[in-house]
């Protein structure tokens, strides 16, 4: 049987949610990835940023990525701007172009999007015999 694993790849701001008319300091969000729940990552990002990740983790079986943001302010709360959920459904044909799915959000004046892929990484019916 073969097995997976779950590749955030990349997300991109398109618009901070972060809208406090201070023209002294950026508009800028706190960005938080979370893979069942854990925090797998996390960085302030403004309009026009991208960020690369590498987040690869085991996927047995399907795991849900939450992308949450704050602004950049004290006292501003989270907010869950999306999810989305990586299973082997989602596996490619080995095509780097197709492969890859890209989720857009646009909640809580924020908008965003996550690049990522699910990805085989055994599998031994059609694995090489070993060489001995």
């Amino acid at each position: 049987m073969a097995s997976y694993e779950g590749v955030l790849s990349r997300i991109h701001c398109q618009s901070p949610r972060s809208n406090h008319n201070d023209p002294t300091r950026p508009e800028l969000d706190v960005v938080t990835l979370r893979w069942d729940g854990e925090q797998v990552a996390r960085r302030d990002m403004g309009t026009g940023e991208g960020w690369t990740l590498d987040v690869t983790r085991p996927l047995p079986g399907p795991a849900t990525v939450e992308v949450v943001v704050r602004p950049n302010v004290d006292g501003s709360v989270e907010d869950v701007i999306g999810t989305v959920v990586l299973s082997e459904d989602l596996v490619g044909r080995g095509i780097p172009a197709t492969d890859f799915h890209v989720a857009r959000f646009d909640e809580a004046g924020a908008q965003y999007q996550l690049t990522y892929k699910v990805q085989v990484v055994s599998d031994p019916v059609n694995a090489p015999p070993p060489v001995g």
